[in-house]
């Protein structure tokens, strides 16, 4: 208590919402403990980011396909010190909605905050078999039809929806991310502000129409569970500039210029039997593994990090060019199925012969008796 202390008297940050971090005594395994109202960050059952276990996701053909409107908006891009944030103008004729997938209701988009990492090995917070992707954009919406803002349903049942675009490095970057990447060196510190004008949301999208979806939490203090994720089964292209430019920035203001924001990324945390759904369905590709029968499937299992925030790769993320996410593991488990089934019928092939030739030496044995008798 002395420690938390001293940095809420003057001279420090003086609100609960500046003073948290993503390392150190303010980090994310103790943010349930500096303040009673984040006390999910550590109680919660239904907490966010989750690993993406590809043998627990349940195929739901109830899901609909991800509604997002396609108007062009404008907002301010920000360095919160946290993160990096852009904030839509207040809604208009032109307001960006996310509806159906998963969704009852309407939300109405407010926010996209980006995280990344040091390295292209780490950065973003859901991980797919424990393989992490260099940065995450969240596209957040409140709900529209029940709430009058963010702030009301933050804490309120199914509040927020939040669009997860996991990020890859590529030669062709999305063109909308890249609209927002050339303001990056205008918010290298905390409280720099930039104008982003005419911004595409359904631009950033991915060109699929699948994705997983599960109930969760926010990834920052107070970590309220009022989330129903949507992770996109295709990845966002951005380009090793773009990486460059984000690891730059700044958590402190120019004045006070602490550390790089790099790594600004919650872990995951448990998934306490919660459902993973998904509408990808594999039944048109493999008459013999279907989710829609078997509500589940395999995949070879990566080896678990030991520490997501060193040097050495969680696991090699699959390059997925024409391919997506869970397909992608769904190629390799059929490869290694394939695999495994030549080697056992190369086995039974040899148990055959051997069979075949035991049966023939029996029954020259036997005959040899016989004559022998006559």
């Amino acid at each position: 208590m002395v420690i938390v202390f001293a940095f809420l008297v003057p001279g420090f940050c003086t609100t609960w919402s500046e003073w948290w971090s993503y390392e150190g005594i303010s980090g994310p395994d103790f943010w349930g403990h500096l303040n009673t109202a984040w006390s999910l960050c550590y109680k919660g059952k239904k907490q966010s980011p989750i690993n993406i276990d590809p043998r627990n996701i349940l195929f739901d053909p109830t899901l609909k396909h991800l509604h997002v409107e396609k108007h062009r908006v404008s907002g301010t891009l920000m360095n919160t010190g946290h993160d990096l944030k852009l904030v839509l103008d207040e809604p208009s004729s032109h307001a960006v909605y996310i509806s159906e997938g998963p969704y009852t209701y309407v939300y109405l988009v407010r926010e996209i905050i980006l995280h990344f990492g040091s390295v292209d090995s780490i950065g973003s917070e859901h991980t797919i078999d424990d393989a992490s992707y260099p940065a995450e954009i969240q596209i957040i919406g409140y709900n529209a039809d029940l709430y009058g803002n963010m702030t009301q349903a933050v804490t309120s049942p199914n509040g927020i929806a939040v669009i997860a675009l996991l990020a890859q490095v590529g030669k062709r970057p999305n063109r909308e991310f890249d609209l927002i990447a050339q303001s990056i060196r205008d918010v290298r510190y905390k409280g720099e502000q930039v104008r982003i004008r005419h911004l595409s949301i359904s631009g950033m999208i991915p060109e699929t129409k699948e994705y997983i979806t599960y109930d969760g939490s926010l990834t920052q203090p107070g970590c309220h569970e009022t989330v129903t994720w949507v992770i996109m089964n295709k990845p966002i292209y951005i380009t090793h500039e773009h990486l460059r430019e984000l690891r730059g920035v700044m958590q402190g203001d120019e004045a006070n210029n602490k550390t790089t924001m790099e790594n600004n990324c919650r872990p995951t945390m448990p998934v306490h039997q919660r459902p993973i759904r998904t509408n990808i369905n594999f039944e048109s590709s493999s008459k013999s593994c279907t989710m829609e029968r078997q509500m589940h499937y395999q995949v070879g299992h990566a080896t678990p990090p030991s520490n997501r925030l060193s040097n050495q790769p969680l696991a090699t993320p699959v390059t997925t060019t024409t391919l997506d996410f869970i397909k992608a593991l769904r190629l390799q488990e059929s490869k290694a199925t394939k695999a495994e089934l030549n080697s056992t019928n190369t086995a039974h092939r040899i148990c055959s012969v051997a069979a075949n030739v035991l049966f023939v030496c029996l029954l020259f044995t036997q005959t040899e008796t016989i004559l022998a008798s006559c």
